[in-house]
């Protein structure tokens, strides 16, 4: 029973730590407002993680985990490869509306250069992202003629592209008076598809 409620407390905190992080992503909440959203006591979080740095890690393995299976329900679907890519490209677009936060937490434990965190991250995400790729591409040069390219340097490329609208979302406001709402958003997932789908297309 006691393990139960734990788990509850865990998801609690982890579904309050997110929430906050959207509200407000370009600041880390306090324990304390993460405790009181969470309607929690805040020694929890150690007792459930061991620290704020270890929930925000295990957060992040929530989301990027989401991110992967989203990846891998790609697999069996029955369409032409590259429709499959303009809608992998779309679900990229949209999980960074859902998760903005995704990037900062992400980036942080990247530069920090820790290699338990760099393994997390490329087990979770990377990895199993950059073989879909390789089969996609596969799939492509054999039924569409696209060009052999490295899945590697494809998984930077496509997810380079999708990211930079939310990385430099101030500049896109302030600088061009353009605001990412649902319209933009689907306008810049359409574009970026537009561009990878012609670039594969026409490369050779």
């Amino acid at each position: 029973m006691a393990v139960r409620s734990a788990e509850v407390t865990r998801e609690k905190l982890l579904l309050a730590a997110h929430e906050l992080l959207v509200e407000s992503p370009d600041r880390t909440s306090t324990v304390s407002e993460i405790c009181s959203r969470a309607d929690v006591n805040v020694a929890m979080v150690k007792y459930c993680f061991g620290g704020k740095d270890a929930m925000l890690d295990a957060l992040l393995e929530q989301v990027l985990a989401g991110l992967t299976k989203e990846v891998e329900g790609l697999y069996g679907i029955d369409l032409p490869p590259d429709q499959k890519l303009r809608r992998h490209v779309g679900e990229i677009v949209r999980n960074y509306v859902r998760y903005p936060y995704v990037n900062r937490l992400m980036n942080v434990r990247l530069m920090r250069s820790d290699p338990a965190a760099v393994n997390q991250i490329s087990r979770s995400f990377a990895i199993p992202a950059r073989d879909w790729y390789a089969l996609l591409l596969e799939e492509g040069e054999r039924e569409q003629g696209w060009p052999k390219l490295d899945p590697t340097l494809f998984f930077f490329s496509v997810v380079g592209l999708c990211e930079f609208l939310f990385a430099a979302q101030p500049l896109l406001e302030l600088s061009f008076d353009r605001r990412l709402d649902d319209q933009l958003v689907d306008d810049f997932a359409s574009q970026v598809a537009d561009l990878i789908i012609s670039g594969v297309r026409g490369a050779r």
